[in-house]
């Protein structure tokens, strides 16, 4: 279970009141909480080389799962990845084992 202080709050203790949050997930049942962002297409601004010189390299979002995907290939030690609102709402998830809840 994901604690929603982990979704609301970042590491300098300022707080979302709304959006959305990337969450891996390991092998050994922990959990981190990643990226934030007001709508699920901007995370896709994520994956564009840096810096951005123009707004066509950013990928274009193409599907909660595709955008999983990316998130799974940053982190290569996940073995699963999801998108939370910040109000701990789960949206969408994968997972890179066949078969495996996380």
């Amino acid at each position: 279970m994901i604690d929603i202080n982990d979704l609301k709050y970042n590491k300098n203790n300022e707080e979302y009141n709304e959006g959305y949050r990337i969450v891996y997930f390991y092998e050994d049942g922990s959990y981190s909480v990643g990226e934030y962002c007001k709508t699920i297409e901007g995370f896709m601004i994520g994956f564009a080389p840096s810096p951005i010189m123009d707004e066509s390299e950013i990928p274009p979002f193409v599907s909660n799962e595709d955008l999983l995907n990316r998130c799974l290939e940053y982190d290569k030690n996940a073995v699963g990845a999801a998108i939370y609102n910040v109000d701990g709402e789960l949206i969408d998830k994968i997972d890179s084992k066949i078969n495996k809840e996380f």
